[in-house]
């Protein structure tokens, strides 16, 4: 079977972000990347202390989830995500694993306050898609930080990696 990805909003996701991550999933990794009908969001994953969702909790709900077809799944939501050692993330995924959350609540601010571009967000979302499913490939964080697997903790950061994989990543990369 050859490989195809699926990519699936969780609750109310602007149809055009979940466009564009599919669209670069199919373009970057070469992969058929389809559009998945929209799925609840648990509220069994709202962390009533932190005002946020759970991303591990998110991840291994789509773990108990079918979809056939799919070897990997790369889920879009427009809330807050954290896991337990940060007060957010803008993403997660099991490495090496079948499933990933990127969250595009974080994207539609820069770090001054202001409200970046549509095309900025858009492009942050990509990347970001991207980079977990890199970790569903089993790439870590990469040192270089010109590389798509690079570590994003704040916005400029993300800003900051190009869609690229560095030489030593697309080696480590499944063919």
């Amino acid at each position: 079977m050859k490989e195809r990805i699926g990519v699936v909003p969780l609750g109310e996701v602007p149809a055009l972000a979940v466009d564009v991550i599919a669209a670069n999933i199919t373009a970057y990794y070469r992969l058929p990347a389809d559009i998945l009908l929209k799925r609840p969001i648990p509220e069994s994953a709202f962390d009533e202390a932190r005002l946020k969702y759970n991303a591990g909790l998110l991840i291994n709900m789509l773990g108990t989830l079918d979809f056939s077809g799919y070897s990997r799944i790369v889920a879009v939501i427009s809330r807050d995500i954290f896991i337990p050692i940060f007060n957010y993330v803008y993403g997660q995924a099991v490495q090496g694993g079948s499933h990933a959350l990127v969250s595009l609540y974080r994207l539609n601010r820069n770090a001054d306050g202001s409200t970046p571009s549509a095309s900025l967000v858009f492009e942050r979302a990509a990347k970001l898609a991207l980079h977990e499913l890199g970790h569903l490939f089993n790439l870590y964080h990469c040192n270089e930080p010109k590389c798509i697997m690079h570590f994003s903790g704040i916005i400029e950061d993300l800003n900051k990696i190009p869609f690229y994989l560095c030489g030593d990543c697309a080696r480590r990369l499944p063919r």
